[in-house]
């Protein structure tokens, strides 16, 4: 993929998984498959994610891989 082409999508798919998950989605990979669909790892809200968007379906699949946890103390 070329440099252009890759900021394009990565701007794409920033705006689908805000869609999805909220305002705070922001793609960290992208990497396009040989069946054309596109893979790669998303951060939301303190959650590291994983995606698949289908090329052929447009749909965009989610999976969470890792959950950033804040611990609050009680007085």
């Amino acid at each position: 993929m070329a440099r252009q082409d890759t900021s394009a999508l990565r701007e794409q798919l920033r705006q689908r998984l805000r869609r999805q998950l909220g305002q705070d989605a922001d793609v960290v990979s992208v990497e396009q498959s040989p069946d054309r669909s596109l893979r790669g790892v998303a951060v939301c809200s303190g959650t590291i994610l994983r995606y698949v968007l289908d090329a052929e379906q447009e749909r965009l699949r989610t999976s969470p891989l890792f959950e950033l946890l804040q611990q609050r103390r009680v007085a």
